[in-house]
């Protein structure tokens, strides 16, 4: 009686536990988790379909961008006959106190006469070494002189401090005869000049080769191709951080489906668990207390209707060994006490007996 008036014990879920009927279970749970598998798989490639078009709009975008453009060195055209641009020279034979000639302004395009420089060079070769002689010069290759007693004329040539002068502007390193000797203009000496080059400010103008802008616009160009392809790879990335949230999501859903199921048929598959034990229980004539369901356990009302059942069982059973006592002691009374039915009363009894403890 002091037993019976105990509180039930409060029992708890075992993680260790929660499979008590897995064929149910585990299907059930694992058809949650196909069903939320194809769902995902499904918004998934509808976002990706999207996001894929969307980077596409964007790339598009970035890429019609004009950036600045590069600005290009163009060779100017120029006039061989237009005239050169006028210097003052001093004559060595004039007196020293006359005064030198001003040439009037000049009207050649600084610009032309810049560009013409490098055939101006090969054409004053051509006037100085090609006059009395045959030769073919070009710029930056070697001069190959075909003449009578073409040494003693290379030499000749070399000695002039103007010949050398026009072989270095046209930046020809090497003289040679056709079928003779080699000479390098770097290690002729010609003889020293003395006349003045004087330039007047009215008669030449110098015209920067390049754009005073160049350095910028040519910063501004890489800059903005360095900003688009930054712009480029920012939505590249941010299409694969959408491709990983959609697989991190999909992956905790199922997990959070696979826990949720187990734990949810883990309330159902425990009463049924339950009954179950005290069925064998009972078919091996056993009729222990049937203690109250966990808290938040399904099938309520059926674990109910079993334990009034079980309790109908145990009042029969009850009833039953009041009746063979009553019957065992009669039978003593009448002096029976040594007959083999009231004997196998009394087994009978101490197996209801021990049944119900």
């Amino acid at each position: 009686m002091a037993a019976a008036g105990k509180q039930a014990p409060a029992y708890k879920r075992s993680w260790k536990n929660l499979l008590l009927n897995k064929r149910y279970q585990l299907r059930f749970t694992l058809f949650m988790v196909g069903v939320s598998a194809i769902l995902m798989t499904g918004l998934g490639i509808w976002v990706m379909k999207e996001a894929n078009e969307a980077t596409t709009v964007a790339m598009i975008r970035v890429r019609g961008e004009a950036c600045p453009k590069v600005p290009e060195v163009v060779e100017v055209p120029t006039d061989p006959e237009l005239p050169a641009v006028p210097m003052n020279i001093d004559d060595p034979t004039l007196p020293e106190a006359a005064e030198p000639t001003k040439a009037a302004r000049s009207k050649v395009d600084p610009a032309h006469v810049a560009g013409a420089n490098a055939m101006t060079n090969v054409v004053a070769v051509q006037a100085l070494w090609c006059a009395d002689a045959t030769c073919t010069p070009e710029h930056a290759t070697p001069l190959t002189i075909k003449a009578n007693k073409c040494d003693d004329y290379v030499k000749e040539k070399l000695a002039s401090g103007e010949c050398v002068d026009a072989l270095k502007k046209a930046q020809i390193p090497v003289v040679k005869c056709e079928g003779g000797e080699s000479y390098s203009v770097a290690d002729a000496e010609p003889a020293p000049r003395r006349a003045t080059v004087q330039l007047e400010e009215s008669s030449m103008t110098i015209t920067p080769t390049l754009p005073t802008d160049f350095a910028d616009r040519i910063v501004s160009h890489h800059m903005c191709e360095m900003r688009q392809a930054g712009t480029r790879d920012r939505v590249g990335d941010g299409r694969l951080r959408i491709l990983y949230v959609l697989i991190g999501t999909g992956l905790l859903l199922m997990v959070g489906l696979a826990v949720y199921g187990i734990k949810m048929t883990h309330k159902v598959a425990g009463p049924l668990f339950k009954v179950t034990l005290y069925l064998a229980k009972m078919k091996d004539g056993r009729y222990d207390k049937v203690w109250n369901l966990r808290k938040g356990d399904q099938l309520i009302d059926f674990y109910e209707h079993f334990k009034t059942a079980h309790a109908g069982v145990v009042t029969m059973e009850k009833e039953d060994i009041e009746r063979i006592r009553a019957t065992i002691a009669a039978a003593k009374d009448a002096g029976l006490a040594d007959n083999d039915t009231v004997k196998e009363l009394e087994t009978l009894l101490a197996r209801k007996e021990k049944a119900l403890e």
